[in-house]
């Protein structure tokens, strides 16, 4: 499976995006956090799994909040030599499409619901597993993944166990023999195939046709039922539609009188309202009259007490000003402590770098002198024959292959077939001059290809002709065949087998030349020979200058740990004295924190007594002024007054209150709207129903019985013969399922050692980055189970968070390395290697690559730096 294009409108957040993504190699997709990365996986999948009218949490949480807009998916695969765009709408105007670029069907675009059938029948076709497996999200987890579910590697496993074990030849021919006659039923993942699904399509499309036919029998029953019950309401409604209106003429007559009172009682409550207005503003001054009063007695309290805080504050800033003094001299002589560690320090990290370049220097030496057996090997290597075999080939032969298959397929199923049963005891015939036996009971058929000539001794002789136009289809079958055998010899093969175990021996070259070139990477690490050969030079020259020029004073320690153990005691020393720097600080800055703070709360009391005394002065002028105004009690004969004004007019409302409720106001003019809603119902109702009945009476008219009976009797015949089509093929289809899986589950036993090549490519691979002494331990389910690196093994579950990422990703590289290219699916890499040093990333970067060489890789990521190394990587900023 490739994938081609991806596009995504309105889901979650991505407004609209189209990537486009090579058929091969690796390309690296970048954008910042949040910009809708792993959206894209989660929309492909979704895309695959749910039909349009899905209400999926996955749907409903990808739509926009706030925007009435629909959901859009859109890819461009390949599965095989089928290749198709796939495109689905969700929650608005849901839509589904499928259209055939290239294969059988090419041009070929269907809808709705039998795009999304078609989509699953053509996806079944791919190992979802592998296609599972070979990903590595952001929110999966440092899991493994279950591997040995995926046909594709386990083709691939067997396939590399048997080269290296030497299987028998005959079982594997019985098995491919098996496995060919399942082809003709199933799909490689051993679902039901293009033909199987047809006979099933064409028995339920059979059942649809013949349940329509008798449906539309008992329509026009139907129709004549409704048709009666339809008159019948009419009437029924014309009657209750004059009672209707009566009823409401008579409560019209009620209201009108109801409404007069209601207009006298607005005008009431209009002066009840402004009497309370007046009632609110007599009442407003009589508070605000109240609170200048408050106001006053709370400005004199409050001159009372600043003036005790003031003094206080004077009292207390004398010994805070004498402890500011003495924290200052202990800060300096803390800082003077300091200097002296750190000259300490800085001679013990000189030592400490000096022995480094030490060791740079020997490795340096070392891996110079290793570059001379690698090139040799290399040499040797690239010296060697190279096939002519190639993928293209493979192909071509692939396509000679089936099209012989199919014209042989297409012969059979097109031709006419002779079906004979024995009745009651098997019976022995001869047919074309050979003898057999059809056994009782048991339907035995076979094509007519050709004139057949069948006969019970003794008894009778049929001989059947072919129909006209075999001799196409039989030209068609005689001609792939010999195209096929053509291919071959050109190529110098007998079976496609031979060339596929050519073409993994190319493979296998290639990938030993890999090795050498990744072991010449991995020692120079993604350094030049010359500059290395310049660094030994220069650590040569730097080490000699350092014991020039440095003092004899203090002995040089005599390894680097101990110069650790130097640089530390220092460090530990200097971060003492620093400690005890900023605890001095600490306390300076706060001893001068508050003597700022004493000072400046005796400003501030000063400031705040002298504003409270403007205040209370204020407070008094305008208690003062208002009272010469308007007296206080003038102020209280004013709410007073307008309090009696309102209770008159209040007595006026419940009188015309008490006057409504003996009319049964409330009743009455609910009714009214009630029953003139039921009047203008039963009118809608009335003329829907005579509307329908005209269409039903042009409907039955329209209908014919004669016509409908015989479309039901003739579906009824088809549906009977496809479903015979279809029980033999099943019978047929599930013996060959059957003797696969017995035959598998006996291979299974004798092949477990094919977890030696899953290892084989996983330390392969290991090794280029983490060196020559990587090994794993593998499980029978394909899990690495163990990491052993630098002599000592752990288990995975103990790995470092870092480890286990590289270590997983590396399983999913060195699974695309073994599977075959036309079974593989892409690696997707989200958002990985977040926890890896960037050495680990550079050869981690060569993996990755030579990855790229066989199968798409798609690398996620909001960091492009961290793969900046992929160098032959495609980049697509988002």
């Amino acid at each position: 499976m490739k994938l081609h294009r991806l596009k995504l409108e309105n889901f979650r957040g991505v407004t609209a995006r189209e990537i486009e993504f090579p058929d091969a190699g690796v390309v690296v997709v970048t954008g910042r956090n949040e910009i809708g990365k792993t959206s894209m996986i989660d929309a492909l999948d979704a895309l695959i799994a749910l039909p349009d009218s899905s209400k999926k949490r996955t749907i409903l949480e990808a739509k926009p909040a706030g925007r009435d807009v629909p959901v859009l998916v859109e890819a461009e695969f390949s599965i095989g030599p089928t290749r198709v765009v796939y495109t689905k709408q969700w929650l608005k105007r849901p839509t589904t499409t499928l259209r055939h670029v290239s294969g059988a069907s090419a041009g070929r675009t269907v809808t709705g619901r039998e795009a999304h059938d078609a989509a699953e029948q053509l996806w079944a076709t791919a190992d979802t597993i592998l296609w599972q497996a070979l990903r590595y999200l952001q929110a999966s987890g440092l899991d493994q993944n279950a591997l040995t579910d995926s046909a594709a590697l386990r083709r691939a496993l067997e396939s590399r166990a048997g080269e290296a074990q030497g299987d028998d030849r005959e079982v594997t021919t019985l098995l491919e023999r098996v496995g060919a006659e399942c082809d003709r039923y199933w799909t490689s993942t051993r679902k039901r195939n293009a033909k199987f699904v047809q006979a099933e399509t064409d028995c339920r499309d059979a059942e649809t046709a013949a349940a329509a036919a008798a449906e539309e029998l008992r329509g026009i029953a139907g129709v004549e039922d409704e048709l009666a019950e339809l008159t019948e309401e009419i009437a029924d409604s014309g009657r209750k539609l004059a009672a209707a209106r009566a009823e409401r003429a008579e409560l019209d007559r009620a209201a009108e009188q109801i409404e007069a009172v209601q207009r006298q009682q607005q005008e009431a409550q209009r002066r009840r309202d402004a009497a309370q207005g007046e009632l609110d503003r007599a009442r407003e001054r009589a508070s605000r009259r109240t609170e200048l009063v408050a106001a006053l007695a709370a400005d004199e309290e409050r001159s009372a007490a600043l003036a005790g805080d003031l003094r206080a504050c004077e009292e207390d800033l004398a010994p805070v000003r004498e402890q500011a003094e003495e924290t200052e001299q202990r800060r300096a002589a803390a800082q003077a402590a300091v200097q002296e560690a750190r000259a300490a320090h800085r001679s013990a990290r000189e030592d400490q770098k000096h022995l480094e370049d030490v060791g740079r220097h020997r490795r340096a030496s070392t891996i110079l002198d290793s570059l001379e057996a690698v090139r040799a090997r290399l040499a040797e290597l690239q010296s060697r024959p190279i096939t002519e075999i190639d993928e293209d080939v493979l192909d071509e032969l692939d396509r000679a292959q089936r099209a012989a298959e199919r014209a042989e397929a297409e012969l059979a199923a097109g031709s006419a077939r002779v079906e004979l049963t024995a009745l009651g005891h098997a019976r022995r015939i001869e047919r074309c001059g050979a003898t057999e036996e059809v056994r009782s009971e048991e339907p035995w058929s076979v094509p007519v290809t050709d004139e057949v000539e069948i006969e019970i001794p003794g008894e009778w002789r049929v001989r059947i002709s072919p129909e006209q136009g075999i001799e196409t289809r039989r030209d068609a079958a005689q001609q792939a065949a010999e195209a096929f055998a053509a291919l071959l010899a050109r190529h110098g093969l007998g079976s496609v087998a031979e060339a596929r175990a050519a073409w993994r021996d190319a493979q296998e070259l290639a990938r030993q030349v890999r090795e050498a070139v990744a072991d010449r990477d991995r020692l120079l690490d993604g350094e030049d020979e010359s500059r290395l050969r310049d660094e030994r030079d220069r650590l040569a020259a730097a080490i000699e200058q350092y014991g020039e020029r440095r003092s004899g004073d203090v002995p040089l320690p005599a390894s680097a740990d101990a110069a650790q153990a130097t640089v530390q005691a220092a460090e530990d020393a200097l971060i003492e004295a620093e400690d005890a720097a900023r605890r001095t600080e600490a306390a300076a800055q706060a001893a001068r924190a508050n003597l700022e703070k004493a000072q400046t709360r005796l400003h501030s009391l000063q400031g705040a007594a002298l504003e409270q005394e403007r205040a209370l002065t204020a407070a008094r002028a305008r208690l003062e002024e208002a009272r010469h105004d308007v007296p206080d009690e003038e102020l209280e004969r004013a709410v007073t007054a307008a309090g009696a004004a309102l209770a008159a007019v209040q007595e006026e409302i419940d009188a015309h209150e008490a006057h409504l409720t003996g009319l049964d106001a409330e009743r009455v003019l609910a009714d009214r709207q009630l029953v003139a809603d039921q009047v203008a119902g039963l009118e809608r109702l009335l003329t829907d129903r005579q509307g329908r009945r005209s269409s039903l009476l042009g409907k039955l008219e329209g209908m014919g019985r004669d016509r409908v009976q015989l479309v039901h009797d003739q579906a009824e015949t088809r549906l009977e013969a496809a479903r015979r089509h279809l029980a033999g093929m099943e019978r047929r289809a599930e013996a060959a399922l059957l003797l696969e899986r017995t035959l598998l589950a006996h291979r299974e036993r004798a092949h477990a050692q094919y977890v030696q090549p899953f290892r084989t490519a996983v330390e392969q691979l290991g090794r280029a980055v983490y060196g020559p002494e990587f090994e794993v331990q593998v499980s029978g389910t394909l899990e690495v189970e163990q990491r052993k690196l630098d002599g000592d093994w752990l288990p995975f579950a103990a790995l470092s968070t870092g480890a286990k990422e590289q270590l997983v990703i590396l399983i999913r590289l060195a699974t695309a390395l073994l599977v075959d290219p036309e079974d593989g699916v892409p690696v997707l890499l989200d958002d990985a290697l977040g926890h890896s040093d960037p050495q680990r990333l550079r050869r981690l970067a060569s993996a990755i690559t030579t990855a790229g060489e066989r199968t798409q890789v798609i690398v996620l990521t909001s960091n492009p730096e961290r793969f900046a190394n992929l160098r032959e990587a495609r980049r697509i900023e988002m």
